[in-house]
């Protein structure tokens, strides 16, 4: 096997993962009415259409995680469940659904082009996660596949608050 056949297999695994788990999440938004989407059912939890856009900015704090695993020896990298919550009080409200699934596709897309982008070496670079164990890169990207199944059951718990 060639190295670029490896890296194609890593690549391909990955974004496998990724699509699988971002169509889950999709699907599960799309069974909110357009009322739904700002319905804050569970207390001191988000709106399906701000748990959508927390989704898109997990995905950039995921990327730049990413390229940081890429660039320093071994990084210690935050925990994406607690530091993305707090960039949601960074940022703006979002307008509509369709701006986020915009902002989502882009993001997905950038993530794609980079994961694409990595020789084999790049894949099997460590890390060290927020509780100080070593872990690789294919990891931290399955991290985000995760991410979104645990949005999906969110929406869920959600939809049937409503």
């Amino acid at each position: 096997m060639t190295m670029t056949e490896t890296t194609e297999g890593s690549y391909s695994k990955a974004r496998r993962k990724l699509v699988a788990a971002r169509l889950e999440l999709i699907g599960q938004l799309a069974k909110f009415s357009p009322n739904e989407l700002t319905q804050h059912p569970i207390a001191e939890k988000f709106s399906p259409l701000q748990l959508a856009h927390y989704v898109y900015i997990a995905d950039g704090f995921g990327l730049e995680q990413m390229k940081r695993v890429q660039s320093e020896d071994s990084p210690l990298i935050a925990d994406l469940n607690e530091h993305a919550p707090r960039l949601m009080q960074e940022v703006e409200e979002p307008t509509s659904l369709d701006a986020v699934f915009a902002g989502m596709t882009a993001r997905r897309e950038e993530i794609f082009e980079y994961l694409s982008s990595l020789p084999e070496v790049a894949w099997s670079r460590p890390y060290s996660n927020a509780h100080g164990e070593e872990q690789f890169f294919p990891e931290l990207v399955t991290m985000l596949a995760l991410h979104d199944q645990r949005q999906a059951q969110q929406l869920v718990k959600l939809k049937d608050a409503i």
